[in-house]
């Protein structure tokens, strides 16, 4: 495929989706994973959590590994991670297997997820860039979406274990298509080839990718904290089973995709970043009430959480499509993804067990206080701020 073409593009955006069903699978069927491991819901958070480790401590340097062995190396690598991992879990049998298996699922985060974005920014500019980083930063909806529903099927049966094949041999099936992917251009790639670890580290000392990073983290610590324990609080708060739960938030998901879409095409038109997302975070917080709030009744519950999907999808898009204007060096994409991913990882191994933790607490105005705060400060630490960053918006706008 031609680089920077739709083409490219949305196969790197395929393997981003499967990258990211990997988080929530386990989500439908973690009361099959407490009857059948002998665990507890903050086993389940753990192990769901864990599959971050890796990215935490290693996403920035994995930059500087994907500059050496290429993209097209590293999600192969990633996805032959992931089809092991789901091997282990379909045999684990006790909760340390499924861990160490979680743990080495993990490994795609790097391989996958610091190479997609990077690609992306390499091979394209302008509006196309907007427009191709806010689809891409739907890849989270989009492949959680997908988790829930690889595993719905299984949810509540003996044959819990299938969600383990079914996303193996979808691994399985686009690994097929890795030599379609482009490869950077000679001139970006030997330029990027100049960079090693300790180069790459340097990115901590840049100020718009640490905003960023920290903000996208904040934004991601809520939005997947409720998609965590929704499936969970509406079955107890509204009497719905597990697997009608864990449907209602994968359809709701959709609303999540619309919101990046949306956002990327306002933001091409000359909007400030932090004028949409100011307007954003306070939809999303009142989105937040109507899910969290026990007495609003389950239409309007849902509806809520189609708006706090969108507010979210949204959030999202602009975050990402910040990303290249944040980055001093062009051709050191890699390592800002990868600090970004780092960031994003630490906080995705905090916020499960956290997040069960403040479910088990029953008391759902703790949930609502972290929506606001989460908001707040996601928007507070926005790199937009800056005039530098501004005037590289209305550039990007116009070209």
């Amino acid at each position: 495929m031609k680089a920077g073409s739709w083409g490219s593009i949305l196969l790197v955006y395929l393997y981003s989706i499967l990258c990211a069903a990997s988080i929530s699978k386990l989500v439908p069927i973690e009361r099959d994973i407490e009857r059948a491991l002998g665990t507890t819901p903050e086993g389940v958070g753990f192990a769901i959590s864990i599959i971050s480790v890796f990215s935490a401590i290693a996403a920035t340097v994995g930059g500087g590994i994907i500059d050496r062995i290429g993209v097209r190396w590293a999600i192969i690598s990633g996805s032959l991670a992931v089809i092991a991992a789901n091997v282990i879990g379909y045999f684990a049998r006790s909760m340390f297997v499924l861990d160490l298996a979680r743990v080495i699922e993990g490994f795609e985060f790097i391989g996958i997820m610091v190479a997609a974005p990077a690609l992306i920014m390499a091979t394209t500019q302008g509006k196309r860039q907007v427009h191709a980083m806010s689809l891409w930063s739907t890849y989270i909806p989009a492949g959680y979406g997908l988790g829930l529903l690889l595993a719905v099927p299984f949810t509540g049966t003996p044959h819990w274990r299938g969600t383990f094949v079914l996303h193996g041999a979808l691994f399985t099936a686009a690994l097929l298509l890795v030599g379609l992917l482009p490869e950077v251009p000679r001139a970006e790639k030997s330029a990027e080839r100049k960079s090693r670890v300790g180069d790459l580290l340097t990115v901590y000392r840049e100020i718009g990718p640490v905003r960023l990073s920290l903000s996208n983290a904040v934004l991601v610590s809520v939005g997947l904290g409720t998609s965590t324990v929704v499936p969970r609080y509406f079955a107890q708060t509204h009497h719905l089973s597990m697997a009608a739960s864990s449907t209602i938030l994968a359809s709701t998901l959709v609303a999540m995709i619309v919101g990046g879409i949306g956002a990327g095409l306002i933001l091409s038109r000359s909007l400030r970043t932090v004028s949409l997302y100011a307007a954003v975070a306070l939809a999303g917080v009142a989105a937040g009430l109507l899910v969290y709030a026990p007495w609003v009744a389950l239409p309007f519950a849902v509806a809520g959480l189609a708006a706090w999907q969108l507010t979210t999808g949204a959030a999202s898009a602009a975050l990402m499509a910040l990303l290249p204007k944040v980055v001093q060096d062009p051709t050191r994409g890699a390592a800002a993804s990868g600090l970004v991913g780092q960031v994003m990882a630490f906080t995705n191994f905090l916020t499960p067990p956290f997040y069960f933790r403040v479910l088990g607490e029953g008391n759902w105005r703790y949930f609502v206080a972290l929506v606001m705060a989460c908001w707040f400060l996601s928007l507070v630490i926005l790199p937009a701020w800056s005039g530098r960053v501004a005037e590289r918006e209305r550039a990007a706008s116009l070209s």
